[in-house]
């Protein structure tokens, strides 16, 4: 990654700020699909910039391309790391925004719930 205008960054081939994010996606309806993200490295806007790359980019996300909304879309259902010798994991499902209260949305969300749950081994 590298900076970009306006204090955004983007993607680039090489460098020294690499950003490795492993990533899902499931359709949800037309229109509409849901990623589940996985970062290796912890690059800022790293999530962001990667979705936008694609050609698809979080919804509610103006900075990088993304649809009005009433929220920015991008939430961490998980988030697994090790501090201080101990591994902490927090988990919480999204309760605001109008897109994830949708039947299929939501749905899809819960399904998902096996990847975030899983044992982890401190290795990512």
């Amino acid at each position: 990654m590298v900076r970009a205008r306006a204090g955004c960054w983007r993607l680039a081939r090489e460098g020294e700020y690499l950003a490795r994010t492993e990533f899902h996606s499931y359709s949800v309806r037309p229109g509409l699909r849901l990623f589940v993200l996985h970062p290796h490295t912890g690059r800022t806007h790293q999530l962001r910039v990667a979705l936008k790359s694609l050609s698809a980019p979080i919804l509610g996300d103006g900075r990088y391309g993304g649809s009005p909304a009433d929220r920015g879309y991008l939430h961490a259902c998980a988030l697994r790391f090790e501090w201080a010798g101990a591994c902490y994991c927090f988990e919480q499902l999204p309760c605001e925004g109008s897109v994830f209260a949708e039947p299929m949305v939501h749905e899809q969300i819960l399904s998902l719930c096996p990847l975030w749950t899983l044992p982890w081994s401190g290795e990512h």
